[in-house]
């Protein structure tokens, strides 16, 4: 999948902001007589000079990593006064690549502290080999119309993205056929989604955009530790691991009751503990992983995140095998 666009603007003034943005981000990158290539995680961008500008092509594997790369740069063309210098090749499609209209069909608490919801939708893109297990509920807190694509093929945000409440999840089982989805959602008092899930009615339409985020691990050997908002993530791992893979997962969770069954064709120890009793990073140091083909996963609190970082160099996990991801953060 290609977008392209064309930047009228000195382009070596352009790769060397680029290029300090994406070298931050820790992407990989070519500069060249002919411009710069940058790879990240959702595709490949390329900015060839053409006269005194410069022509980009915009790169991706599925269609949703396509727009959220468009729109990740647009953004940041913008932050850099670039915005009036663009122009895009026009799109054909109406709603964003990433976008899926899904029905709510059930709702079921199915734990203490725990609410399941099951969409019926078309949900093909996340049946892709290779596609990330999270995505992002949209609610408008106007009562706006679904986001559009605007001329440039960008999303465009009815009342502007600051007025939408947009919080990720992750997918807890899909269909065979890819029509329905099944999403677990923690429970905490006073947060907007509990609230809207313990009362949603029935056929009420909802957006998603996605998939995106964290994909399935291929390693031989995971080594997974979170909190019970990562319970959903570290699961997912777990039950769909190859047959034959090995390791550890250990969820934190507030009630023993919230503890799933589990059923998987690899043999990964799973084990429950009491969320709070402790620091979470410490539990990484009960992880044996080999010393090639292992994936590290840890998923709690902003500031554990950061410290399991600091973990990760400090028990030497091999590089580029471990990763941390913030999935709140406390009030203060």
């Amino acid at each position: 999948m290609e977008h392209r666009a064309h930047l009228a603007a000195p382009p070596d003034r352009v790769f060397a902001m680029i290029e300090d943005l994406a070298s931050a981000n820790g992407f990989d990158l070519v500069r060249s007589e002919a411009g710069l290539t940058i790879d990240a995680p959702l595709g490949r961008v390329q900015m060839l000079r053409a006269g005194t500008g410069a022509d980009i092509v915009f790169g991706a594997e599925s269609p949703a990593q396509l727009q959220l790369l468009k729109d990740l740069y647009a953004g940041r063309f913008a932050k850099l006064g670039l915005e009036a210098a663009l122009s895009w090749d026009a799109g054909v499609a109406r709603a964003p690549l990433n976008q899926t209209l899904a029905q709510v069909v059930g709702t079921q608490q199915i734990s203490p502290n725990f609410m399941r919801l099951r969409l019926e939708g078309d949900f093909s893109a996340f049946a892709r080999s290779g596609a990330g297990l999270h995505f992002r509920l949209l609610f408008s807190s106007t009562g706006a119309g679904w986001p559009m694509l605007d001329e440039r093929g960008i999303t465009r945000w009815p009342d502007g993205v600051e007025t939408w409440h947009r919080p990720p999840y992750t997918v807890r089982a899909l269909a065979p056929g890819a029509d329905w989805m099944d999403i677990d959602i923690v429970l905490h008092a006073g947060g907007r989604v509990t609230d809207w899930c313990q009362t949603v009615a029935p056929g009420t339409e909802i957006a998603l955009h996605g998939p995106s985020g964290t994909t399935q691990p291929t390693a031989s050997w995971l080594g997974l530790v979170g909190d019970e908002t990562a319970l959903p993530v570290i699961l997912r791992m777990v039950e769909d691991a190859r047959p034959g893979t090995r390791g550890q997962a250990i969820i934190l969770i507030r009630d023993p009751a919230d503890a799933q069954p589990v059923e998987t064709a690899a043999d990964i120890a799973v084990q429950w503990g009491e969320m709070g009793a402790g620091d979470p990073t410490e539990l990484l140091r009960e992880l044996s992983p080999p010393d090639a083909d292992c994936h590290i996963f840890f998923a709690a609190e902003r500031a554990q995140a950061t410290q399991a970082r600091a973990v990760f160099k400090e028990l030497g996990f091999p590089a580029g095998t471990a990763k941390a991801a913030s999935y709140w953060t406390r009030s203060t």
